[in-house]
Parts: C-alpha cells; structure tokens; sequence
C-alpha cells in the first residue's frame, strides 16, 4: 500500500504565493509516491536531529533518522489540533 503517517512541530500554509499561518502540531498521511510527485520545491536548509525509532507492526526498535529541509508539497492530507 506504500502509505505513511508521520508528525512534526509545525507546518506553513503558503497563500497566494506567501507564507500565510503556522499549523502546530501537524500529522501528515497518505501515499508515499504520491506525496513525492507532488513536492515542488526544495530548500537548502537540511538540519537532522537525533533521531529516534519506528515501532509500528513489530519493526521495533527500528533505528530512523528526522531531519528535513522545508519542502513545499502542492496537495497533501494534514491534520491536528
């Protein structure tokens, strides 16, 4: 099925061409490849933290790094509080 769910402290809604409000915290899901057909821009901002570990259907303590540049992706399912 190549779906994933993954969360992280905060996320921009980009307006009209502008960065509009934040989103904290957000949960983002759906398909994989979908989601990378869909980023449209890239930053040169990579920062990687610790790390820590996925557990879900018994993959634990599979090791998993976080870090990310900003990306923009063009459509996407998000959620939170």
């Amino acid at each position: 099925m190549d779906m994933y769910t993954f969360a992280w402290g905060e996320y921009y809604i980009i307006k009209n061409g502008r960065v509009a409000e934040m989103i904290k915290p957000v949960t983002l899901t759906g398909n994989i490849f979908e989601t990378l057909k869909n980023i449209d821009g890239v930053g040169r901002d990579l920062e990687m933290n610790q790390g820590g570990g996925c557990g879900k259907e018994g993959q634990s303590p599979l090791p998993v790094a976080n870090g990310s540049p900003h990306i923009r992706i063009r459509k996407c399912l998000v959620g939170g509080k």
